[in-house]
């Protein structure tokens, strides 16, 4: 995931500073950028004598001790961030994050755990097949293709059309990498379909891979942070979009289909028996009234109507799960 931050103070020696770190972009250097004011109240700068070019010299090393120091917190800053964001108990390895965290949007969670379990498998039979039925940017993919020589055959799919796109053009560039570690026979295929559909994409590409089985099977399910991030595809309760929700954008059936003109007992049906939601006829009633002026369209309205019938949602709107569930049921269909 991207990671901002911004620092600001006044040092005891009266030099301004301000530290800004930019979204970061993985495999490359952080580029920090940093701005200065020094002022010196006793003799105003130093007003082109002698000893005011002395105390401009030493404000310059100042300055570049401050920017040492500024860059350390900024990048320890962006180091904590980046481990909130891989979800993992493992110790910190952020060179392995930068290697397969896809550029500048995406860190793969739990990616030591991951490499744990199938080298475990690995000391049995080795890992000659593997699918990753949720391939999104390829990071846990390139990971397990470049740990495992052994691996003969590799399927990777994802319902999403992006994420797609993005592990298609990684993977080739693991395939295309003379330095890599991959078997020179690894068959390799990306697969725009829905995991569901497991059994007949494999009968399809390799009928004896699915007679004798597949030795590895990766499923990473939820949202990324790729979909999150982009307010259009309307997963976020953060930024405003429309009321989408569709993993599969070529999909019929969308957010604001089921919140609009569901029959109002299976809209309380969803909301009871999947959201879990204590108050769901108090939240069934608002939205079947919020059709009488024009609906539901926006994710800003949805979140408006949940803050207004949920007590517990006033404060964090994350915590309310009746997003996730309409989501959920729109991606069922």
């Amino acid at each position: 995931m991207a990671a901002s931050a911004s620092l600001k103070a006044t040092s005891s020696f009266g030099i301004k500073f301000a530290v800004f770190c930019p979204k970061q972009s993985f495999g490359q250097p952080n580029r920090l950028t940093c701005s200065f004011s020094t002022f010196n109240k006793k003799n105003g700068g130093g007003g082109g004598n002698v000893g005011g070019k002395n105390q401009k010299a030493k404000s310059r090393k100042k300055s570049c001790v401050i920017a040492a120091s500024s860059k350390a917190v900024a990048d320890e800053l962006l180091r904590e961030k980046l481990k909130r964001r891989t979800r993992s108990e493992k110790e910190f390895d952020i060179d392995r994050v930068i290697q397969y965290g896809d550029v500048g949007s995406h860190v793969p969670v739990m990616l030591g755990e991951v490499l744990e379990v199938f080298l475990q498998s690995a000391h049995f039979a080795g890992l000659r097949s593997f699918v990753d039925c949720t391939v999104g940017a390829a990071g846990h993919s390139v990971a397990i293709i470049e740990s495992h020589p052994e691996l003969k055959m590799y399927v990777g799919m994802d319902v999403d059309p992006a994420a797609h796109e993005r592990a298609r053009t990684r993977i080739k560039a693991v395939l295309n990498d003379v330095s890599s570690t991959r078997s020179s026979d690894l068959r390799t295929y990306t697969v725009l379909k829905n995991f569901r559909f497991i059994k007949p994409v494999l009968a399809e590409l390799d009928d004896e891979c699915l007679a004798a089985g597949v030795d590895g099977i990766l499923m990473d399910l939820g949202m990324s942070s790729m979909q999150v991030d982009n307010a259009q595809r309307g997963f976020s309760v953060i930024g405003d979009g429309p009321l989408d929700m569709r993993m599969d954008p070529q999909a019929s059936l969308k957010a604001e289909d089921i919140l609009n003109s569901w029959p109002h007992t299976e809209v309380g049906r969803i909301l009871r028996d999947y959201g879990e939601e204590s108050n769901w006829h108090s939240l069934q009633k608002k939205i079947v009234k919020a059709r009488e002026s024009g609906g539901l369209h926006t994710t800003s309205e949805l979140v408006d109507l949940i803050r207004g019938s949920t007590a517990r949602a006033k404060g964090n709107i994350s915590s309310n799960h009746t997003p996730r569930v309409i989501k959920f049921v729109a991606d069922s269909f």
